[in-house]
């Protein structure tokens, strides 16, 4: 995990209102993908973009805008619990600060919701809820 993630994976274990929701706790907390054994209810977070915003004339970095997927992944039909847990990763993450690394936070907020459902194998229903974050930071 770069510095930007490592602040979002703190951020979303260190909220107990959220961790408390999820099948093992902050165990229950991952970067890109969940290992193949976990068992839902988790989060998975991951970046979709990242893009260095340069001074005119293409010099140093000015600051960067991220975008992060962060959502709940619930094996269930309905999507109550998926909603619950998404409504505490936005309580978490959106309008916070973020300690970052090297960098100086400027801005964490949702973007867009992000909500489907996946029919897996066996007849499971997997329900996915959270939304994309745009964070901004700018390096010191």
């Amino acid at each position: 995990m770069n510095q930007l993630e490592t602040a979002l994976y703190t951020k979303l274990t260190g909220a107990s209102s959220l961790t408390s929701l999820l099948n093992a706790g902050t165990a229950s907390v991952f970067h890109r993908q969940a290992p193949e054994n976990a068992a839902p209810p988790y989060v998975v977070f991951g970046k979709q973009s990242r893009v260095p915003e340069r001074v005119i004339g293409g010099g140093a970095v000015a600051w960067e805008d991220a975008l992060y997927l962060v959502k709940a992944v619930v094996e269930s039909p309905s999507a109550l619990l998926a909603g619950s847990i998404a409504a505490r990763i936005d309580q978490t993450l959106d309008q916070a600060a973020l300690t970052v690394t090297d960098h100086t936070h400027l801005a964490c907020h949702r973007d867009s919701d992000v909500d489907y459902v996946e029919n897996a194998t066996g007849g499971q229903v997997i329900q996915h809820r959270g939304a994309l974050y745009r964070i901004q930071v700018q390096p010191s």
